[in-house]
């Protein structure tokens, strides 16, 4: 099989497996896929299963940056810091 080939067939099985609604695993074990070529794939197609590891950032009173991490973890950063040192604060998560 040919790279461009086994590219369209992972390519398809990633599309299956969105709309399959079943779990990245399971979806898996019924087609013989190895997890990790998946989730490969997954993550090449920019449709990795779970959170992307980013965390909305809004504004809050008085021009500050308040960053909410997934884990429930918010951080009030006041107006005016340096982007260089927010996003240093951001990178710890």
């Amino acid at each position: 099989m040919s790279r461009t080939e086994r590219s369209q067939e992972m390519l398809a099985h990633v599309a299956a497996w969105k709309n399959s609604g079943k779990k990245r695993k399971q979806y898996c074990a019924k087609h013989g896929l190895n997890p990790h070529t998946m989730a490969y794939w997954c993550a090449k197609t920019g449709n990795a299963d779970g959170p992307s590891g980013f965390a909305p950032v809004e504004l809050v009173a008085g021009g500050g940056v308040e960053v909410c991490y997934p884990n429930g973890v918010r951080l009030v950063l006041p107006a005016g810091m340096p982007m260089t040192q927010v996003a240093a604060y951001v990178r710890l998560y």
